[in-house]
């Protein structure tokens, strides 16, 4: 046996391998700049949204082949791109702001102590431009925007809304009172967590310190505490600073991970969030407005004010339709002075710099009684900032053909019906954390974006379903890989459980039936699939579906599993016609379940499937859900395995 290598020889090798990844990153990072100083003068397109999904797709074949895991590999370079981009956004703001060029050192203040969401967003923010930035805190919002009023900071990091809490009312309430700008927005990712002094159970808390909105986040977690005292704080961070100055071993912070590093703290639960997928965006706020190159996706936010008469608040905003200003963001509050009438917050896709956004502003003037605009701002939310993916590595089928697309269905990272076809995919089944990671990491890989858990129950003793628990597993899996959650609960007391975990429900053929179910369902702000076996009708497919929408959930998607027909080499039959009347009498997104339509003894089984797909696209079709495979080979009737996923994705992507 060849005998172990030195570890101090690994950690050398390491550490000159490390040094030579940063100095490549110095090249490419001057290579960028070089970029952005020969778009200064031009019109070309900042991004170039198919070249990253090309870099991706051949960065990760070739990771692939050098045993890398290819997830890893694309979170690495949308790292890198994201910050090429936006040191290539930086310069053009700094050519069009000349003031802004000219700071070296810059000021951010932030609500909180080091360690705080805020603090890590501001960090995030700045970090792509060539200055050198400090960073203050400050206990309150006020204090905070009243430094940046009066000149000792030059930007502050302000939270205004949060996906799991929602608006941050005295932020926008703050904001009003001055006449601060908007120049810019970030997103910050929370993922709070529980800290103490030592690794203690944390059956052993007693008191819990944290900043309101963060407890607002924790809710489900805090409840199941028994004999626990929540007290709100100035901060997140500040409260582990608390914890950690009180000494004492009873108590406990929800706060960051960094927060615990920088006050030497012990992380004793994770994800404690009432929602996986939980994001605070910022505001960056100054003394004055900037100007933004047109090339960069921009969002402008204005606050108004319309006369107390009829229609007024419609015809407000008619005017921003009739420019064809997509809102991203309505909200109203209280109007100082004034008694039951309201301020309304706005933020829409566009920029100032453009003509149809300025003659929009015009009209909005003659509309309100009161106009105030914020600002534009380079956007971190729109579709547009949304980052690029690896394609399937087959592309077996041409692109998708057919009229207007039905309206689209979002469910986490998943947009059904948008006008790319999706494949979502599992094996129907939870048994273990490893095995579900497991069956994640094979279904990102083959280039579907959805991860199909199976069914669960609230019942222990419920078969085929695994307990609720199971569902933290699926909703870990489908995060580690940037996948769209999926479950099927059996019963309506299961639907609300599962809804803390997942990103949308698949409802399997009997819930058609289940007018009990399909009403708890309706009653979530949850996508739905709704699967029709081959005794269902269709009108009584579209009934279950109007049952779920008039309980107020309109995120319908309709699957289809095929109908008996008379092909003995097929198990069901594709109405491919009936699928292209459908999508036109519904207007909902359809996926089919090919998994189901041909018999696993037919020879040119995949075959078939993949022309099942490819017509089923022609005519409207949004995309695919099927049954993987356990293992390498299929054993359940009807599954596919991984090689087989892949070809079917590669039959999904675009030519």
């Amino acid at each position: 046996m060849t005998p172990p290598a030195d570890l101090s020889e690994l950690r050398r090798q390491l550490d000159e391998l490390d040094r030579s990844l940063v100095e490549h990153l110095a090249r490419r990072q001057s290579i960028v700049g070089e970029v952005a100083r020969s778009k200064l003068g031009g019109t070309s397109s900042l991004r170039d949204t198919r070249r990253e999904e090309d870099l991706l797709t051949g960065i990760v074949g070739h990771a692939r082949g050098l045993g890398l895991d290819g997830y890893f590999v694309t979170r690495v370079f949308r790292e890198i791109m994201s910050h090429s981009l936006r040191s290539q956004q930086e310069r053009l703001v700094d050519r069009d702001n000349p003031e802004r060029a000219g700071q070296r050192r810059i000021v951010v203040g932030f609500q909180g102590t080091q360690g705080a969401y805020s603090h890590l967003a501001a960090r995030q923010h700045f970090a792509a431009r060539e200055v050198h930035a400090e960073f203050a805190g400050f206990d309150t919002f006020g204090d905070m925007l009243a430094a940046v009023r009066d000149g000792r900071c030059d930007y502050a990091m302000l939270p205004v809304e949060n996906t799991t809490a929602g608006s941050i009312n005295l932020a926008y309430d703050e904001l009003a009172r001055t006449d601060l700008a908007v120049v810019g927005e970030e997103l910050q990712e929370v993922d709070h967590c529980l800290l103490a002094l030592e690794p203690v159970p944390v059956s052993a808390i007693r008191r819990i310190y944290s900043h309101p909105a963060a407890i607002d986040q924790c809710t489900n977690f805090l409840s199941n505490l028994a004999n626990v005292h929540v007290e709100s704080y100035t901060d997140t961070a500040m409260s582990a600073q608390r914890v950690r100055d009180d000494a004492d071993l009873s108590q406990a912070a929800i706060a960051s991970e960094e927060a615990a590093r920088i006050f030497g703290l012990h992380v004793i639960a994770r994800g404690i969030a009432n929602q996986r997928d939980n994001f605070t965006r910022m505001m960056v706020v100054a003394r004055r407005q900037a100007r933004f190159d047109t090339r960069i996706p921009c969002k402008t936010s204005v606050i108004f004010a319309t006369r107390h008469e009829e229609g007024a608040l419609l015809r407000a905003l008619n005017v921003l339709a009739s420019h064809h200003l997509n809102l991203t963001k309505l909200e109203s509050r209280p109007r100082p002075g004034v008694a039951w009438q309201y301020l309304f917050y706005v933020d829409f896709e566009g920029n100032l710099g453009d003509t149809e956004v300025e003659r929009a502003m015009r009209e909005l003037a003659g509309e309100t009684s009161y106009l105030r605009v914020l600002g534009s701002y380079p956007s971190r939310t729109t579709r547009q900032s949304r980052p690029a993916d690896a394609r399937p590595a087959s592309r077996a089928a041409p692109a998708r053909a057919g009229g207007e697309r039905a309206a689209w269905v979002h469910a986490g990272p998943l947009e059904i019906g948008a006008g790319r076809a999706v494949l979502i995919a599992g094996a129907g089944r939870t048994t273990d954390a490893r095995s579900i990671g497991e069956e994640a990491r094979r279904i990102h890989e083959s280039g579907a974006r959805g991860l199909w858990g199976g069914a669960f129950s609230a019942d222990p003793e419920g078969q085929p379903a695994a307990p609720l628990g199971h569902a933290a597993w699926l909703a870990q899996a489908a995060a580690a890989y940037g996948l769209a959650a999926i479950a099927e609960p059996l019963a309506p007391g299961d639907a609300a459980a599962l809804a803390t975990h997942v990103h949308a429900f698949r409802l399997g053929p009997a819930a058609v039936q289940n007018h009990a179910l399909l009403r708890e369902v309706g009653r979530l702000d949850k996508a739905v699939i709704l699967t029709r076996g081959h005794l269902i009708g269709v009108d009584e497919w579209l009934s279950a579906a109007q049952v779920l929408m008039s309980r107020g959930n309109r995120q319908v998607v309709l699957c289809d599993e095929g109908l008996r027909g008379i092909d003995r080499a097929a198990r069901r039959s594709l109405d491919v016609a009936a699928l292209a009347e459908l999508r036109q009498r519904s207007g909902l997104p359809i996926l089919i379940d090919p998994t189901h339509l041909v018999c696993e003894t037919d020879p040119d089984r995949l075959g078939r499937i993949l022309s099942l797909c490819r017509a089923a696209l022609a005519v409207g079709v949004a995309g695919v859900l099927a049954r993987l495979a356990e293992s390498a080979s299929p054993e359940h009737p009807g599954s596919l395995d991984a090689e087989a996923l892949s070809r079917l994705a590669g039959a999904l992507a675009p030519g």
